[in-house]
């Protein structure tokens, strides 16, 4: 049985989700691109699942992923330059658009981590236990 996770659960979920309300909304298709591979469609997916109340830990953590990876400081699909002259209420401002980058980064990863790591550590590894051994 999955995990539903809610907005409710988790509050860097719903931070995330505040600062993606942020961007212009999918039907900026000079932003998030076009067509189901899109930036937009995956991202838009994994939102709906969560926002109707039927994503689970995979959609949160795919959601985060994505942002590290469209969005997140570094990114060559959707720089922080393109973030800034769209950020809403912001008017282009640099430093508003630089700490959007920085936040969504910081939480998209704190999300990550939260709900990657217990796949990539596996169900019964105990923390830390890689530098207790030799």
């Amino acid at each position: 049985m999955r995990k539903i996770v809610t907005v409710a659960d988790d509050a860097d979920l719903a931070h995330l989700v505040d600062l993606i309300d942020m961007l212009p909304g999918p039907d900026m298709r000079s932003f998030w691109g076009e067509g189901s591979n899109s930036i937009g469609s995956k991202v838009g997916h994994r939102l709906r699942e969560i926002l109707s109340g039927r994503g689970d830990s995979s959609d949160v953590d795919y959601l985060a992923i994505y942002v590290l990876k469209y969005l997140g400081r570094g990114n060559r699909h959707i720089p922080e330059d393109r973030i800034t002259a769209n950020l809403r209420g912001a008017s282009g401002l640099p430093a508003a658009g630089h700490a959007w980058v920085e936040d969504a980064t910081r939480t998209a990863f704190t999300l990550v981590t939260r709900y990657s790591l217990p796949v990539w550590n596996g169900a019964h590894r105990t923390r830390g236990s890689a530098w207790l051994q030799g």
